[in-house]
Parts: structure tokens; sequence; C-alpha cells
């Protein structure tokens, strides 16, 4: 978990090293500002425009893919503690719906109407500038700018799920892949063999590792383990055994 309510970054980088598939035990929200960067999700492949917003649960894996290194590589990044939040919401609103609606799964990526980037980018600027202040008021303008970016994320969320807006998916939602970790997911508290898979969808082991490997970055078994730390973690901090 994050030591703090929420740490942001601004970062402006060439030949940045291959980042693995990883997750965070909070919430991530990622500005793109600039840069030819693919980012990986949950087996779905978008490619970023600039002004794109990137909002990713706890329990999703993820990585950037970079596809030009000479091309500076912009963006601010948001972590965001759950029970921060939290405390933000009211009883009619709750703003973690963005991280937490069952439509996340293929819409991680939200576009902002070219007339609003301006503004919101400003707003994520504030919010940076609030890190160690100390000026009257301080305490409470963060809470502000975070709030006012949250708003923003879920009211674009919900716009974009009732105009059926196409995602950015870039490579075809490949359904088998996606099946694939859905059963996973059912199956997270049982040891789950390479055979069981083959069997369930009726396919080879060698061309079920490849697809896998190739969608999401991953092997099945890795992806399995890191799904089932995911769940474990989550079960420590419901103070579960």
């Amino acid at each position: 978990m994050l030591d703090a309510e929420y740490e942001i970054f601004s970062y402006k980088d060439t030949y940045l090293q291959e980042v693995q598939l990883h997750h965070h035990d909070f919430y991530e929200v990622y500005f793109f500002i600039s840069g030819n960067v693919k980012y990986l999700i949950e087996g779905n492949v978008y490619r970023l425009q600039p002004g794109d917003i990137v909002v990713i649960n706890s329990n999703q894996l993820h990585q950037p893919i970079f596809e030009d290194h000479n091309k500076p590589y912009e963006r601010i990044v948001l972590w965001i503690d759950k029970r921060f939040i939290e405390s933000l919401c009211t009883t009619d609103t709750n703003l973690a719906r963005c991280f937490e609606d069952e439509n996340l799964k293929n819409r991680n990526v939200l576009t902002l109407p070219l007339e609003d980037r301006q503004n919101v980018k400003l707003t994520f600027m504030k919010l940076l500038q609030c890190k160690g202040e100390d000026n009257f008021g301080s305490d409470i303008d963060y809470k502000i700018y975070m709030t006012e970016i949250l708003l923003v994320l879920n009211r674009l969320q919900i716009q974009t799920e009732r105009n059926f807006v196409q995602t950015k998916i870039e490579t075809k939602n490949n359904t088998l892949i996606q099946s694939i970790i859905t059963f996973i997911e059912e199956h997270i508290d049982e040891e789950i063999p390479l055979e069981t898979l083959t069997k369930e969808f009726y396919i080879s082991k060698y061309y079920l590792s490849r697809e896998f490997k190739k969608h999401t970055g991953t092997t099945i078994h890795r992806y399995s383990i890191q799904k089932k730390l995911i769940a474990a973690k989550e079960l420590i901090l419901q103070g579960k055994n």
C-alpha cells in the first residue's frame, strides 16, 4: 500500500528499459502527453494518443510497450490509496466507480474531448504543485484537485458507456484469451494445470501457450501466480487468513 494518501509524478524520458507486466496495491491514473506507446492491460492492447487517460484497478496486470525510444515519452502518473478515495466519497457519489466498474475491463483508456484536455492537464499540474507546499489552505487544495480529477474520470466513463463509444483496443479482442483469463479468475483458489485449459477450450498446449503470451505479454503459469498473489493480498487487507 501507499505510505501516503496519494503520490503524483511527472516524467519525460527517452530510451526507457522494458517494463515487466506488474500490478499495484493502489489505483493508478495515467495521463498521457506524448510518445509512441502502447499499453497492455489484461490481454488488451491500447495505442495511446495525447490526452488519453488510463485508469487501472489494483487487480489488473499491465505494462507499457515502447515502440519508439527516440520520441520523448511524457506522462503524469497518479497513484491513489483506496482509503483516501473512500474519504472523498459521499452517500450519493462513489468516486471509486471508475476503478471498480465491471465495464472497466475493456475500457481502461478514456479519451478526453479536445476542449477539455488543457483544463484537465492544468488540474493535474496543480495537484503536482501541492506536493510539499505548506501554504494557507494547502491541506484542502489537494483534496479539491483530486476530487475534480475523479469527477472528470467518472463522468467521462459514464458518458462513454451511455454512448457506446468504441474502445481503443488495437488488436482484435481475442475472445479465446479473454475466456481463459475469466476462467483463471473464476478458479483462482484452485490449481490450474495447462492440461485443464487445453481440455476446457479444446486447443493444443503449443497454440494455447503461444497465443496467451502474444496477447498478455506473459506465460499462463506466471499470469496465474500473479493473480493468486493479488487475490491473497486482497484477502489479507480484509483481515482474513
